[in-house]
């Protein structure tokens, strides 16, 4: 335990922006995204230059992206496990997570498939290929839309900001209850609490954990 307290400790002294994470998710999100649209840009282009070096590279662009999608699966489920959050972003997230296991399960399919198959499949199954590519990509960005809409809507996963002050008529800053007006009122129409300054933003009504749903 002392040893996992020192390593938190560790790591929020030099990643500072990593030690307030309530959950890595967000962190490995970027690695699939980036390695599953790179596969289907080079299958793309492997298939219109007929380069087998552009499809050899797809395909380690997809078996990366593929571990990259596992990896942020799994520390999705357990981010809507143990994130505090509304009625309205459940909704939101059970839409999130059906999005990540799809294009989780495409991936793997896709990666099978290629592996089995290696060179010797034919143009029709390239075509395929790159068809449920296509696709697989396109719900990974419905999904990817979702998740940017919990955290930059609701919050979810983040500490609540400080409203900007404003300046008072007399020159000095509004500290007082004007100053996080706009604050309640977002959360009030949340069915949101307004917490402290910096501190996670929690349902009045709901807080949602996995063995409940």
């Amino acid at each position: 335990m002392k040893t996992l307290l020192s390593m938190t400790d560790f790591i929020s002294q030099v990643l500072p922006g990593v030690g307030e994470m309530a959950n890595i998710h967000p962190l490995l999100v970027h690695f699939p995204i980036a390695l599953l649209n790179a596969f289907v840009a080079m299958e793309l282009l492997g298939l219109l230059l007929a380069k087998k070096e552009l499809r050899t590279a797809a395909s380690w662009m997809l078996y990366l992206g593929t571990l990259g999608a596992l990896a942020a699966v799994a520390a999705g489920l357990w981010a809507a496990s143990t994130l505090p959050h509304n009625e309205e972003v459940h909704e939101i997230m059970a839409r999130h997570r059906t999005y990540g296991l799809t294009v989780l399960s495409f991936a793997i399919i896709l990666s099978l498939w290629r592996m089995i198959a290696g060179s010797a499949i034919s143009k029709i199954g390239q075509f395929f290929q790159l068809l449920f590519g296509v696709i697989m990509v396109g719900t990974m960005t419905f999904g990817a839309d979702l998740g940017g809409l919990m955290v930059y809507k609701y919050g979810v996963g983040t500490k609540a900001a400080c409203p900007p002050q404003e300046p008072h008529p007399s020159g000095t800053a509004d500290t007082g209850e004007g100053a996080f007006s706009s604050l309640e009122e977002h959360h009030h129409e949340a069915g949101m609490e307004t917490p402290p300054c910096g501190e996670d933003p929690v349902s009045a009504e709901h807080i949602h954990a996995h063995h409940t749903h």
